[in-house]
């Protein structure tokens, strides 16, 4: 029943009785200094978005009955604005994420009733699914599970056992996101070859988590633009998105920050307030054969498809000739798979397996990883080595630099080095240096080099290990030396 109101009451315990009788509102929370409304879309869709100024009034004038001494009014604007501009709201409830699975907490626990659950501080839409989650699940539990996921992708042409597994980890991101509070890798999927099935092994994650297509958005080469755009899906509590068809390079200080950031903030698009929202999406990003900007590489999965088919659109002979189909009619199956086998490495005490350690991604390394290498798969974090090799071409150039300096010392007999003004003196003479030569002009976007411009070159790149090598500079001398191994 509505609470009565009077709006001659002082404004501001009037505001704080407005927010008392919202708070009674199953729809109505708080996330990251807005308040938000959990609804359903025309589409069956839940969100939560932003209550403006509008929505405001219409949910106060749901939840109470505001008068002027016997005659009924309208919420006054001034209790409308300050309710919106706040900023913590004591009485109502905080969200994280809308849900269309149960996420599994730290310890395990699987939240399965349907609404707001305090604990996670998520909003679950189970859409009359049937979980079969054992309580306390083994290592055969775990590593069965493992298979049925494993099968429902048995028809996807992944280049070693390693990329499926990385697949896997990528299903398990949204699934662990709630049982622990370090960063999640981005997760990319790319192919030797277009129409190999990039776009819908990402669906197939995403029709098991949400029952339906996660949001797809094209990649944006302008910074501004990217980061306005990863804000608008943060702030509607998105578990996944997708980044289809990458063309050209990918990643960027914006995309560095995000995968390596709890919390996410920029300017609100038209406003000058400064929103800080968690970074609790997976993001899913398709291309063939990207390019990755300098240190994304690093902190991205790797799922790679290969084929030798001119055209791979044209196969045939599936086992799954209907993948989607079948995914959404198994989707209870395949989600309490992926539930069981992360609970069975939980309920086991997450015991310790081999696995190099992942720097920035630490938590859910012990978590997702850990899991999925206790259930006998390869560890999935070793792909992102390929990523490292194919994209930091720059330090490829820049060891041949260091090689090509030390190999100038030798054939010009410096042992103790040389100044970068000497150097280009040499390499204007008959010297062949031809490494060095290569590696500048690489390096540098010209043939001929000048010594203001090597200095800048070799000072970034001074003291660092080159396979065992790095360039000193002492008394404006550079030489290359050899490290001692540790």
């Amino acid at each position: 029943m509505s609470v009565m109101l009077d709006v001659l009451t002082p404004l501001h315990d009037l505001v704080d009785q407005a927010e008392e009788a919202l708070s009674k509102d199953p729809e109505v929370y708080q996330r990251s200094g807005e308040l938000v409304h959990v609804s359903q879309s025309a589409e069956g869709q839940w969100l939560f978005r932003p209550i403006k100024v509008n929505m405001m009034g219409y949910l106060l004038s749901r939840v109470a009955n505001w008068t002027r001494g016997s005659k009924r009014v309208h919420p006054p604007s001034g209790v409308v604005k300050a309710l919106v501009d706040k900023g913590s709201w004591p009485h109502i409830r905080s969200i994280r994420s809308v849900v269309s699975f149960p996420p599994i907490m730290s310890n395990g626990y699987i939240p399965y009733h349907p609404g707001y659950n305090q604990l996670a501080r998520i909003f679950f839409t189970p859409d009359n699914l049937r979980f079969r989650v054992p309580e306390r699940p083994t290592q055969y539990d775990a590593q069965e599970a493992a298979q049925v996921l494993l099968d429902i992708v048995c028809d996807f042409p992944f280049l070693n056992p390693s990329h499926a597994t990385a697949w896997m980890a990528g299903l398990l991101g949204p699934i662990t996101r709630f049982a622990h509070n370090g960063n999640i890798p981005l997760v990319l999927v790319q192919a030797n070859s277009p129409r190999v099935g990039k776009t819908t092994l990402v669906k197939v994650i995403s029709h098991i988590l949400l029952g339906e297509e996660c949001p797809v958005v094209t990649h944006s080469h302008s910074e501004t633009e990217e980061r306005k755009r990863i804000l608008s899906y943060l702030r509607t509590g998105r578990n996944m998105i997708l980044v289809d068809n990458v063309v050209g390079q990918f990643g960027g200080a914006t995309i560095n920050a995000l995968a390596t950031s709890r919390f996410f903030e920029d300017r609100i698009l038209g406003q000058t307030k400064i929103l800080q929202v968690p970074n609790d999406t997976v993001w899913f990003i398709t291309g063939n054969n990207m390019t990755l900007a300098p240190d994304t590489a690093e902190r991205c999965l790797n799922v790679r498809l290969h084929t030798s088919n001119e055209r791979p659109h044209l196969r045939s002979g599936f086992r799954y000739p209907e993948l989607l189909t079948t995914v959404h009619q198994y989707r209870d199956r395949l989600l309490s798979a992926a539930l069981t086998l992360v609970r069975a490495y939980i309920v086991a005490g997450k015991p310790r397996v081999d696995m190099e350690p992942w720097g920035g991604f630490e938590a859910w390394s012990h978590l997702v990883r850990g899991a999925l290498i206790w259930s006998g798969l390869p560890d999935p974090a070793i792909t992102r080595h390929e990523l490292e090799e194919e994209a930091d071409i720059g330090r490829y150039v820049a060891a041949n630099l260091v090689e090509g300096w030390a190999m100038l010392q030798e054939e010009v007999s410096a042992p103790s080095g040389l100044t970068s003004f000497e150097v280009c003196e040499l390499l204007a003479t008959d010297v062949e240096a031809k490494l060095l030569r290569d590696s500048l002009a690489t390096m540098l976007g010209r043939v001929s080099c000048n010594p203001h411009s090597l200095e800048l070159t070799l000072r970034q790149l001074r003291e660092r290990n080159f396979s065992g090598k790095c360039l000193r500079c002492i008394d404006n001398s550079w030489s290359v030396q050899t490290l001692n191994r540790p």
